[in-house]
């Protein structure tokens, strides 16, 4: 659907809206509008509808008219080129400007004569910035990533991209580590930049190239003492059955569990744990708010065997009984 994309992508910038004020205009996420506009995603009947309405333009012409080829337009900076400063000011409550008097103002076909009224002073040109000036290399920046808990019922298997977390250039990853007893407070703030920069951090040499966090685990976890490394997830489509995920959900904290992906079936996730004195329950999609697939863990505790000795007699008990009752 690339004329809806670029059509979104062309009104949204005539009428000097960023992502975020576009989105809170349609009632969507930002992130969403980033999706539509790249084509990774396509806008729902309600989305187009509102889009309708705020720009008046009907559906149809959203979805079948490249409405850039209709005219050119002088006060709009080219959408190739990023603009300095935003096109207007912040929204007003007045009506949006429709497409009909925009035409009325800035076009007039060649073989007739521009009325005065309507004629348009060129636009001032473009300063270019000056030449960023070279500072001394800062700390790491840790940006909070972005779960994608909403399911849209689209073909598209990937809405969001993986954030990604700027360090300093080393062959490792740089981990941030969060304690037990912090869990509450990172629950609260663990989409804040201020907060995760305060977070301990370490490296470890074994990790392929990504997003990662740390964890103290828990009763949750079959060995205690253990520091759980997790690498992000930031799209419940990549959730696979049987795997273990560090989850962070609303009215649940920070909890380690086997998870089975419900998402298409129920709009749930379901989070069983190898402690079997931990019931197994379900929690909604839309209250996860980050997903972390464990990747390595580190203990002070080695794992007993996974089969006992007493197991393995059972298993040759019954094996013996299956071959007597053959015999007979």
């Amino acid at each position: 659907m690339s004329i809806v994309s670029d059509n979104m992508k062309y009104l949204r910038k005539l009428h000097g809206l960023t992502q975020d004020q576009f989105a809170r205009r349609v009632g969507i996420k930002r992130a969403s509008v980033g999706a539509y506009e790249e084509q990774r995603a396509n806008p729902n009947i309600d989305v187009l509808k509102a889009m309708s309405k705020l720009f008046s333009v009907s559906v149809d012409d959203l979805l079948k008219k490249d409405l850039r080829k209709i005219r050119e337009t002088p006060n709009l900076i080219p959408m190739d080129k990023p603009s300095p400063t935003p096109l207007v000011a912040e929204p007003t409550p007045t009506e949006p400007q429709t497409l009909s008097s925009i035409f009325e103002q800035y076009y007039t076909p060649s073989s007739a004569p521009r009325p005065a009224s309507t004629v348009v002073a060129a636009p001032k040109p473009v300063v270019p910035p000056e030449p960023p000036k070279i500072v001394a290399t800062p700390p790491p920046v840790f940006q909070a990533p972005s779960f994608n808990n909403v399911y849209e019922n689209t073909s598209s298997t990937h809405i969001n991209q993986t954030p990604t977390i700027e360090t300093e250039k080393s062959n490792s990853p740089i981990i941030q580590y969060v304690r037990r007893s912090d869990f509450k407070n990172y629950a609260d703030k663990f989409n804040q930049g201020d907060y995760l920069k305060r977070l301990p951090t370490f490296q470890f040499p074994l990790l392929a190239e990504g997003t990662y966090r740390a964890f103290e685990a828990g009763d949750d976890f079959v060995l205690p003492k253990a520091l759980l490394v997790g690498h992000y997830v930031n799209n419940w489509y990549d959730i696979a059955d049987g795997k273990i995920y560090i989850m962070v959900a609303r009215n649940l904290g920070v909890v380690c569990r086997r998870v089975y992906n419900q998402v298409k079936i129920k709009g749930t996730l379901l989070l069983s744990s190898d402690n079997a004195s931990i019931p197994t329950f379900e929690v909604s999609l839309k209250d996860v708010m980050e997903v972390w697939e464990i990747k390595a863990f580190f203990s002070t505790v080695l794992p007993e065997p996974t089969v006992s000795l007493d197991h393995l007699k059972h298993l040759v008990n019954q094996m013996q009984e299956e071959l007597n009752r053959i015999k007979k």
